[in-house]
């Protein structure tokens, strides 16, 4: 077809205005569509309900002023009673470590398991003098929750001690340590008592008894006074009624212990050994064996399923008058056995070192809680103290220095009061052997000291 003809020349012709006003349609609605979003923007004319909401204001400077006042005011009456917020704070935490105590003692066993028939069958061995209150307490107490309780003894009198008790189920275990054939005797019975079922009444199940725990409580009673004074059969005596009995007996009941998974206690004063109380090295010595025994033990009995618990005591109420006046009084007349050499020397220390632990004892009631939570906890210390002074002399000991426990504990005096006895006795070498010596150490300033602290 030719570009001439007419067909096709009107067909380009409508093209080519069709295009143009569509180009200028386009131009038209884009300038429209930019005014309408500037009008939009600018909302001169643009509806109010149609508006975004303008953001809320911010807070008032006022209210941030009173706030911040209001804090300053409650920091500043803090620190003006600091003292009673401290109060306070030490009464509530004191208050919930209680309440968090009682609540796990609740759910703590704290008697013995019966058998199905109802019978006792826990069984607990104690080692120790019947007549010391310790062992009474230990003994009364235990038997009172359900235990059947034996206290070992090597004479007719202990035993005879504790039938007279009158206790169906404290009961006396003889097992004399001087005889060795006889002490193992005893022992096998006991094991085969142990062993053998049980009939508590004629017709009832049988069952079998369960050794729980071996309670070892040396003598508490040392003898006193200056090295130099203290006769060695003394010693002796100590270490044999302290120590080597101690020994003997857990030997003989440790196949028993071991067989049954009990558990070791020991029992022990606290306070001279902590603070290696001058004039108490019988006392210091006895515990000090012991607990290089109870470190030992522990580590050889561990891996059978043994434990070992040390109690460590401080100041208890054994309802005596050995404490206080009555102490200072039995101190006063030991040293006036001594020669007047030894009193001027030794006294006014020995006077104090007494008096340390002459406070008002805490009751037996919390020895018989640790041992009962030494018994039957699950999760057990291998150290506890109990009793007044037994943590804070043990704290004393271990981490103050040597000069300041001295002076706490009135040793300052000692050398001074003997360099001025002997500026007026005699030669060094004749200390005490003449008259006139005798005279002045008798007259001298020291004992008007002890006569005011007696």
């Amino acid at each position: 077809m030719s570009t001439t003809d007419p067909f096709v020349l009107a067909w380009n012709s409508i093209r080519y205005h069709t295009a143009v006003a569509m180009d200028h349609a386009d131009k038209h609605l884009d300038s429209v569509a930019a005014t309408i979003r500037q009008k939009t923007q600018d909302g001169g004319w643009f509806p109010s309900l149609s508006r975004k909401p303008a953001p809320p204001p911010p807070p008032m400077p006022d209210a941030v002023r009173a706030g911040a006042q209001g804090a300053g005011f409650a920091w500043q009456w803090v620190k003006d009673h600091k003292w009673l917020v401290a109060g306070l704070v030490a009464v509530v935490v004191g208050g919930s470590v209680v309440l968090v105590k009682k609540r796990r003692q609740r759910g703590r066993r704290r008697k013995a398991l019966k058998a199905s028939n109802g019978a006792r069958k826990e069984v607990v061995v104690i080692h120790g003098q019947p007549h010391d209150p310790l062992v009474k307490s230990t003994a009364h107490d235990l038997e009172r929750r359900g235990f059947i309780v034996y206290i070992a003894v090597s004479s007719h009198d202990d035993e005879q001690v504790v039938l007279n008790e009158g206790k169906a189920d404290v009961r006396p275990l003889q097992i004399d340590i001087l005889d060795t054939l006889s002490a193992r005797a005893s022992v096998a019975r006991f094991l085969s008592y142990l062993r053998s079922p049980a009939v508590p009444f004629h017709g009832a199940p049988a069952h079998h008894l369960r050794l729980t725990a071996l309670i070892l409580i040396p003598d508490t009673s040392f003898p006193a006074g200056p090295i130099e004074t203290i006769p060695l059969d003394h010693w002796s005596d100590t270490f044999n009624l302290k120590l080597i009995r101690t020994l003997a007996i857990t030997q003989l009941l440790l196949p028993i212990v071991t067989e049954f998974r009990s558990r070791i206690l020991f029992i022990t004063p606290s306070i001279p050994y902590s603070l290696r109380l001058p004039f108490h090295a019988p006392e210091v010595a006895a515990v000090g064996a012991l607990e290089g025994v109870i470190g030992c033990l522990r580590r050889e009995v561990g891996y059978t399923g043994v434990q070992v618990v040390w109690i460590k005591t401080g100041t208890l109420d054994l309802g005596s008058s050995s404490n206080g006046k009555g102490g200072v009084q039995a101190s006063r007349a030991d040293v006036l056995g001594w020669s007047p050499a030894l009193r001027s020397m030794y006294a006014r220390g020995y006077v104090n070192a007494r008096a340390v632990g002459d406070v008002r004892g805490s009751s037996l009631k919390e020895l018989n809680a640790a041992v009962v939570a030494g018994m039957l906890d699950r999760r057990v210390k291998q150290v506890v103290r109990v009793g007044s002074g037994s943590i804070a002399y043990d704290v004393i000991g271990q981490w103050m220095p040597e000069q300041l426990v001295g002076w706490m504990l009135g040793l300052g005096g000692g050398k001074r009061l003997t360099e001025a006895v002997s500026a007026r006795a005699s030669p060094p070498g004749s200390r005490g052997s003449s008259a006139s010596a005798q005279r002045s150490l008798e007259n001298s300033v020291e004992w008007e000291q002890v006569d005011k602290l007696a």
